[in-house]
């Protein structure tokens, strides 16, 4: 994925939902190529992201927070920090390459599948 394209889908997703906070996007081995702006995640904490997601382990860490995995195969990714730290929804794109966002708990917020579904979706579309 493009650095313009990246930057469309991160407009558009944090125009329409206010929860979503960080994002990336991860080459295969989990360099990050783009950030949404600047956040504290370093290479050694991105690279244990893309570990978890593509082994399937139960969890994975993000800017310090542990989140347990709900879902992974090999085009999503749904885990959820128990401790309201929000979520990290994530979706494999046409390129392979890896877009991973962190969305924070509010009380108008998206069911977690119902994150990784429109993440998933939002990276697919053809629009």
């Amino acid at each position: 994925m493009n650095e313009a394209k990246f930057k469309e889908l991160v407009n558009k997703i944090k125009s329409e939902y206010d929860q979503v906070k960080e994002v990336l996007l991860l080459d295969p081995t989990g360099n990050v190529i783009y950030k949404s702006e600047e956040f504290p995640i370093d290479e050694k904490e991105t690279k244990g992201v893309l570990d978890s997601w593509k082994n399937m382990k139960s969890s994975l860490n993000f800017m310090g927070n542990r989140y347990v995995i709900l879902k992974w195969d090999d085009i999503q990714l749904a885990a959820k920090n128990i401790g309201g730290k929000g979520n990290i929804c994530g979706s494999i794109t046409p390129e392979g390459d890896y877009f991973v966002a962190h969305i924070e708990d509010s009380e108008n917020t998206l069911l977690l599948i119902e994150w990784s579904i429109m993440v998933n979706k939002l990276v697919w579309d053809k629009d």
